[in-house]
């Protein structure tokens, strides 16, 4: 992507948030499915609205490539609803690159920061394929419900996510990365996924998938169910299979 070229030098959920980030894989925890109150207007209402961010983030992640294992929409104490896709190379690095941050943060002089240097800028070349489908995946969230609701109230972990893979790619070593640069790629970003969610067929398959999450019997759809969703046309292919 050209916009990237003047980035190429170095330059846990909120409680209160009614979704979260693409999530990886974790043991389950205590939720509950049907919501309390599901019969009043207004629960309804914040379901549809969970269910449609997402779908919005199921259905750009499989657009790009990325394989959802599962979305569920069942409450959890500090969340409403998430999707777990496979570890992506990208998100992986930047897992990598944020882990060595923190140990060698104590260390200022430390040889231990190297490694992070060698994270970035030159590997991220061999992943800015799995980088545009992870950025794009990330956002895809608020973007739906935005389209379908004229707002978004969930989307913080997502900012946070976003902002950690942006920053392990392209900032300092500390992680630093000017706010207009983070702001300057969210924009961009949000304006290709709502493009991407804006073709007829994304935006069908998006329905698709909050009507039966919504309707399923458990509140869970796995991913070979979103796959099956998707309209006149066969399964979405995976290009990125589970990092090692």
């Amino acid at each position: 992507m050209s916009f990237f070229n003047r980035f190429r030098q170095p330059k846990a959920p909120h409680p209160h948030s009614p979704s979260t980030s693409l999530q990886p894989s974790s043991p389950p925890l205590e939720e509950t499915w049907p919501w309390p109150d599901i019969d009043s207007p207004v629960v309804q209402l914040l379901q549809e609205r969970v269910a449609f961010h997402e779908a919005g983030h199921a259905v750009v992640a499989r657009h790009f490539g990325i394989r959802v294992i599962q979305l569920s929409i069942r409450l959890r104490s500090y969340s409403l609803g998430r999707v777990t896709p496979v570890t992506t190379p990208a998100w992986q690095q930047a897992c990598e690159c944020n882990g060595l941050r923190r140990r060698a943060d104590g260390i200022p002089g430390s040889r231990r920061r190297t490694p992070v240097e060698v994270l970035r800028p030159r590997s991220l070349f061999d992943y800015e394929e799995s980088l545009h489908a992870e950025l794009h995946a990330i956002l895809a969230g608020a973007v739906a419900e935005e389209m379908q609701f004229s707002s978004s109230r969930g989307g913080r972990g997502d900012r946070r996510r976003f902002h950690l893979q942006v920053s392990c790619c392209y900032g300092n070593l500390s992680g630093f990365v000017p706010g207009s640069s983070i702001a300057l790629l969210r924009y961009r970003y949000r304006n290709s996924c709502r493009k991407t969610l804006s073709n007829p067929e994304n935006w069908t398959w998006v329905k698709a998938v909050v009507k039966a999450a919504v309707r399923s019997e458990h509140g869970v759809l796995t991913g070979d169910e979103i796959d099956l969703l998707r309209p006149h046309s066969p399964r979405s292919p995976t290009l990125f299979p589970r990092a090692a």
